[in-house]
């Protein structure tokens, strides 16, 4: 698939006869949207494509829900890599923080900034951690729910 001038970052997830594209892009306002497109073979070398986009103002709810909605998956239906030094260290690439331990100073600020509204990947940011790890803590802490299977 052939990558746009405004895609910031690609992830690329194949399954079986499916292939997803997941695509962080950028508009010419700055404004940044997630592009997922599924490929998946017809006929005659042709494929069928599927896309969804989801703007800046719908990330944030679209994570939370997907996320609560993967803490109801058992581990037999979710197999997580191990998590190695390797992978640890190209995290922290972009996010420092990331599985180290939190403090109570750490949870105080998540705490603020959350009774301040603030968006979670601009939480995230600042906080220096991954998206997932805000939204898991502010759960641990009570502060959100985790959906409840339906």
């Amino acid at each position: 698939m052939k990558q746009n001038q405004n895609t910031l970052h690609t992830q690329k997830v194949i399954l079986n006869d499916k292939a997803f594209f997941l695509d962080l892009r950028e508009a010419k306002n700055g404004k940044k949207y997630l592009v997922i497109t599924q490929t998946k073979p017809i006929e005659d070398q042709r494929y069928e494509r599927i896309k969804m986009i989801l703007f800046e103002n719908e990330i944030q709810k679209f994570s939370l829900a997907l996320n609560a909605l993967l803490e109801n998956f058992t581990p037999k239906e979710i197999v997580q890599a191990p998590v190695t030094d390797a992978h640890i260290a190209k995290i922290r690439q972009s996010h420092p923080k990331a599985y180290q331990p939190w403090t109570k100073e750490e949870e105080e600020v998540l705490i603020a900034f959350f009774n301040e509204d603030k968006p979670i990947p601009e939480i995230a940011s600042t906080m220096q951690r991954q998206e997932g790890a805000i939204t898991a803590r502010l759960i641990k802490l009570g502060l959100i729910q985790q959906a409840s299977a339906a």
